[in-house]
Parts: C-alpha cells; sequence; structure tokens
C-alpha cells in the first residue's frame, strides 16, 4: 500500500501543477466576471495539493511492528479513503467550480473521505505512540 500511496500521490501532485498551469492560462477567461467562480476553482485547486500531500505522508508513514487483525482492517479502510479522496478533488475541479453552486457533493465527500481516511490511518497507527 505504501507504494500505492506513493504514487497516488506523486501523480496528485502532477496533477496539482498541471491544474495551476491551466489556471494561469485560462484566467481570466474561465470564470469571466465572476469572482465566485474563480474561488471556486482555486479552493478546488488547494484541496488537490492537500490530497497529494496526504497521500505522499501515508505512503511515509512507519508501520507497526505487530498489527492485529482489527488494526489492519482500520488501516486498509483509512488507506482506502485516502486513495478515493485525490481523484474526487481532481474530478470535482472539473466540474464544479462553472455550476457556481453552493452545493457541491463531489468536494464535500471527497473532503469527508481524506478526513476519515486520515482519522482511520492516524487510528491503526496509534499502538506506536506509546514510548
Amino acid at each position: 500500500m505504501k507504494r500505492i500511496h506513493l504514487l497516488t500521490g506523486i501523480l496528485t501532485l502532477v496533477v496539482f501543477l498541471v491544474t495551476g498551469v491551466y489556471m494561469r492560462i485560462g484566467f481570466p477567461e474561465l470564470y469571466g466576471d465572476s469572482e465566485a467562480i474563480r474561488f471556486l476553482f482555486r479552493a478546488n485547486h488547494v484541496y488537490i495539493l492537500f490530497s497529494g500531500l496526504l497521500n505522499v505522508m501515508a505512503g511515509f508513514a512507519s508501520v507497526p511492528m505487530v498489527q492485529t487483525d482489527l488494526v489492519q482492517k482500520v488501516k486498509a479502510a483509512g488507506s482506502i479513503l485516502l486513495l478515493l479522496a485525490a481523484p474526487l478533488f481532481i474530478l470535482a475541479f472539473i466540474l464544479e467550480p462553472p455550476q457556481l453552486s453552493p452545493m457541491r457533493p463531489v468536494t464535500v465527500t471527497a473532503a469527508f473521505f481524506a478526513l476519515i481516511g486520515a482519522g482511520l490511518f492516524v487510528l491503526a497507527r496509534k499502538q506506536n505512540w506509546k514510548g
């Protein structure tokens, strides 16, 4: 899973750079006169960076020496959610800003996946916290 997280994280960071170039070249034509659309693009751009960094961090995270079955399942669930968050944030960047809607279901879903995934990932490593 570590390699998958690293690969996903690095690819997501590359997408972050590409979306940055896209915004640099395409603005202000992308949003016309609507600053709200511009802010939505920028917010989703930062979310892509966020999910890429989370996946890189998960790829470098240390693995506990002894893992129970429950710890392995919790870690796997967290990993899956972190991995799913990245493409969802990228999809949100493409789909949601032009709609100019306060309802952003893809972004919200990706944010919850990232939050819960990171929480489960940390929880699975809690046994490492003992001094």
